[in-house]
Formats: structure tokens, C-alpha cells, sequence
């Protein structure tokens, strides 16, 4: 019985003590045309719960080139291994026009229990969001 409760006591404080998983770095998504025309999309995740995004977005047709550049910025939150991004009105301005409330991703790797020699990599893969054009895109961790 002493050797069970030693057991239980064991198991608890491991999972107590085990590190947090680090979710900060800077992710990004990029498609280039063979046109011309180019989507690049940068978010950095800051280890002081903050994010700064970035979007470039240029469209080539027949008039020619024509780039949009889009910015936002906010904090960021983890419950239950969901990222969960806010946007305050004081993050608001003419430079940073995007709102990112209500917006999740998650975290996607490789599984520590997968021992094969699939290479998995990290990304960010977004959920849910108001802002249309990054809904359901995975966006990939710079090494």
C-alpha cells in the first residue's frame, strides 16, 4: 500500500513539474504565382504573450502590379492546448487595422510517441477568425 500511495505521489509531482510547451516563434505562410503575384503572411508569436501579424498580398492582371499590405497585433493565450488571440482597441490604429479577437490555431508537430521517420513540421493552423483569408491556413515555423 506504502509503495502505491509512493507511486501516486510519483506520477503527480512528473506532471506537475513538466514543462510547459513553448508556442513562441515566428510563422508563416508563403504561395508565389508563376505570374508574379505573391500571398506572404508572418505571425510572431513573443514570449510576453504578445503577437504582431503581418500580410502581403500582391495581385498581378493586366493593369499590373497591385500589393496590399495589412498588419495586426494583440495577445495571446493558451487553454487547453488552443491558441486563442485577442485584440484590444488600443491595438487599433492606421497601421495595424486587423482584429484578431475570436481567433484560434493550434499547435501542429510531430507526436512525441511517433517513433518513425516521418518528418512532421511545426506549423500554427488556424481555426476560427473573423479575418477570412487566414481561417483554416497553416502557417509554418521559421527554424
Amino acid at each position: 500500500m506504502k509503495q502505491l500511495i509512493f507511486l501516486l505521489i510519483l506520477l503527480c509531482s512528473y506532471k506537475g513539474n513538466a514543462q510547459a510547451e513553448d508556442y513562441t516563434g515566428s510563422y508563416f505562410f508563403l504561395i508565389e504565382g508563376k505570374d508574379g503575384s505573391i500571398l506572404d503572411y508572418i505571425i510572431q508569436l513573443n514570449a510576453d504573450q504578445t503577437f504582431d501579424f503581418t500580410s502581403f498580398n500582391r495581385v498581378v492582371d493586366i493593369r499590373g502590379n497591385h500589393d496590399t499590405h495589412k498588419k495586426g497585433k494583440g495577445t495571446w493565450k493558451v487553454e487547453n492546448k488552443i491558441i486563442k488571440f485577442t485584440t484590444e482597441a488600443t491595438d487599433l490604429n492606421q497601421e495595424y487595422t486587423l482584429n484578431f479577437s475570436g481567433t484560434t490555431a493550434r499547435i501542429v508537430k510531430k507526436s512525441a510517441r511517433d517513433t518513425s521517420d516521418k518528418v512532421v513540421p511545426t506549423a500554427l493552423q488556424f481555426y476560427k477568425s473573423e479575418i477570412r483569408t487566414i481561417e483554416n491556413l497553416k502557417f509554418l515555423l521559421k527554424e
